[in-house]
């Protein structure tokens, strides 16, 4: 039984740990993003594509920053809504690094960006699976009256 309270309490641990680092991986970004709509360039963006069948979902969009066209991929931390291609988007360029670009409500191009997403899946995964077999293994354990 103790083995078993260990097990559950120690799953529940890394479920808490998962989310904190969704909560500080996306805290991050939003800070990033924000100084970029902040104090970036605002410019004209097209969405040339859209990576929907890939396992992130993100966007690729064209734009011009320091005359020159670019192109990035843009996501979102959370579920992303459906965007057509063609689109036209309003995007900030950061000053310092014309390749990050953000949009004002929640897009924007490092990698990591979707990362809270998928941990905070695996938090409640791992705290499913904690709770799951917490109770599986108390229902093994009790005596049988009689």
């Amino acid at each position: 039984m103790t083995f078993t309270k260990r097990r559950t309490i120690a799953g529940l641990a890394i479920a808490f740990a998962l989310g904190l680092i969704s909560v500080g991986v996306f805290l991050v970004g939003e800070q990033q993003r924000t100084r970029i709509v902040d104090q970036g360039h605002q410019t004209r963006a097209i969405v040339t594509s859209d990576h929907d069948d890939e396992f992130d979902h993100w966007y690729t969009v064209s734009y011009t920053a320091q005359e020159q066209n670019r192109t990035a991929d843009l996501r979102y931390p959370w579920v992303i809504d459906k965007i057509p291609v063609g689109r036209a988007l309003t995007v900030y360029v950061d000053a310092d690094d014309p390749e990050l670009i953000a949009t004002a409500d929640g897009y924007s191009t490092p990698l990591w960006t979707s990362a809270p997403g998928w941990f905070a899946v695996l938090a409640v995964f791992a705290a499913f699976i904690s709770v799951v077999d917490r109770l599986t293994s108390s229902r093994r354990q009790k005596p049988e009256n009689g």
